[in-house]
């Protein structure tokens, strides 16, 4: 079994991130140049000026966003005066960086899979959490398709008849004493957070529910596996179950009981 999380596609999203924003500041300049400034100036000077200074103040908060994600992602530091900074910061550059992908033939969801490594990147080791802070969040895509027993509302009606990862997955929700939950959709996932209230999510789902997710609960910890869909999208899709232990062992410190 592994012992470090792996995060090397991160760079992709830091790459456009810093992309988009210079393109973005290049093109505010010259717009501002070229066509507000005479039009503002006409109007009122005080007008101009204001206008003038809340693009430095957005451009400086996004900044400082963007140095602090790349402190956070090579360093593991992150000071939660700067949660804002980052949050507003990717939900406001991450649309961009697929319109930026997508000019250079990137597509969206390798955008999304780089993202989660970033996320991932942002974790550190936790020694002091309890099997109780942690909260397993997992898909209805995992139960196999043909199951007549619904999981969904709860997990503990599972037959275990072991066709699908969710057996083994209760199993080591047992074994390790953490929290284990199935959501449907991300207004129940958030209702499952606000009740359980984790300090830590290991969060199972596709490239666009995951990054939604993490997006949604940030600044709360979330450790991000993206699923596995050999037989496509939303239909018996599994999970590296020993990237889930790995974390659990590793980085909160949870071992059997």
């Amino acid at each position: 079994m592994i012992n470090k999380i792996d995060t090397k596609g991160k760079f992709l999203f830091l790459f456009l991130s810093t992309i988009s924003l210079l393109f973005l500041m290049a093109n505010t300049w010259m717009i501002w140049d070229f066509i507000i400034t005479g039009f503002l100036h006409d109007i009122s000077r005080i007008l101009a000026r204001i206008v003038l200074f809340s693009l430095y103040i957005f451009y400086l908060f996004v900044i400082i966003g963007i140095i602090m994600i790349y402190v956070a992602s090579y360093t593991n530091y992150m000071s939660k005066m700067f949660n804002v900074a980052i949050r507003f910061t990717i939900v406001f550059l991450f649309p961009i960086n697929v319109m930026l992908g997508k000019c250079i033939g990137v597509k969206k969801d390798k955008i999304r899979e780089s993202f989660v490594q970033l996320n991932n990147s942002f974790l550190k080791c936790n020694k002091q959490l309890l099997p109780s802070d942690v909260l397993i969040l997992l898909p209805h895509c995992l139960q196999n398709t043909n199951c007549n027993y619904r999981i969904t509302n709860n997990i503990g009606n599972c037959n275990e008849c072991g066709k699908c990862p969710i057996l083994k997955l209760i199993n080591i929700s047992k074994k390790k004493g953490v929290k284990i939950a199935i959501a449907t959709g991300g207004t129940l996932a958030r209702k499952i957070i606000v009740q359980t209230k984790p300090k830590c999510i290991i969060a199972v789902a596709c490239q666009r529910d995951l990054v939604d997710g993490l997006i949604d609960v940030f600044p709360i910890p979330v450790y991000g596996i993206l699923n596995e869909r050999p037989e496509g999208p939303c239909v018996n899709t599994t999970v590296d179950i020993d990237k889930l232990e790995n974390f659990l062992i590793h980085y909160c410190n949870i071992t059997d009981n």
